[in-house]
């Protein structure tokens, strides 16, 4: 068997073993196995075999996060097809969270301050309460915000989960909404991670303060999609009473 041939014959096989959904077929598994060993090639030659990449393939992990600084803003654009956000450091922009415009559930995606896209998050079409994943531009999870709201007669809380990669709470949140709407992130052991904060008077736009106390502990895809969400779902319910009141 000539070199190239063998060559191919070894991709053909760290293809299938490279992707555990296609390895799950026993039999065209086994099937792949004989054609191999007919051409001399072992089980070992093949796993160990170089990767292919594949571009729209997750990678074995995220890509980092782009670097923030322990203070900036995210502020709605006021002139916008759909919702929009700069990040900003006083007159430094370091990124931008988008409103995706044709989309089945709410889904947004953050550019870093070159424009390349840092994430992408979308709510969860069936979940019980706001569940919204995020990922890495290759489809690699980073982890989910989850969002249940608890009312009482003066007070609307809000409880944000930040959830890891395998679906562990990482991080918790006690939002009080009166008057202004405050995101305080702590870890597990009660360590302060962040603060997002919103004045309850904003002109013509939302204007979020993050303040970050611990940068390594939750990536910060996380939580600066928590104030593009809130925003969001907020202009949503103010276009719906406003529908409501119109006369008809």
């Amino acid at each position: 068997m000539n070199s190239p041939a063998k060559k191919i014959a070894v991709a053909a096989c760290a293809v299938f073993l490279a992707f555990p959904a296609w390895s799950g077929d026993v039999g065209a598994l086994q099937t792949l196995k004989n054609a191999a060993a007919a051409y001399g090639i072992s089980d070992e030659a093949a796993s160990s075999a170089p990767k292919p990449v594949f571009a729209g393939f997750p990678e074995s992990s995220p890509k980092a996060a782009p670097p923030l600084p322990a203070r900036f803003t995210i502020r709605e654009r006021f002139f916008s097809l759909t919702d929009a956000f700069d990040l900003k450091s006083g007159d430094q922009k370091l990124g931008t969270l988008t409103e995706k415009f044709f989309s089945l559930t709410k889904s947004f995606r953050y550019d870093d301050s070159s424009g390349r896209c840092a994430a992408k998050a979308r709510a969860r079409f069936f979940s019980w309460g706001t569940r919204i994943d995020v990922a890495d531009c290759q489809g690699q999870k980073i982890g989910s915000i989850k969002e249940n709201v608890f009312k009482s007669l003066l007070k609307v809380y809000t409880v944000y989960s930040i959830l890891d990669a395998q679906d562990r709470e990482i991080a918790k949140s006690r939002k009080m909404e009166w008057l202004s709407t405050d995101v305080v992130l702590r870890s597990e052991n009660g360590g302060l991670i962040a603060e997002l904060h919103r004045p309850w008077l904003n002109l013509l736009a939302d204007k979020w303060t993050v303040s970050v106390q611990d940068p390594r502990a939750i990536d910060s895809r996380l939580f600066v999609m928590i104030a593009a969400y809130k925003t969001s779902v907020d202009n949503d319910r103010r276009r719906a009473r406003g529908h409501q009141s119109s006369p008809q």
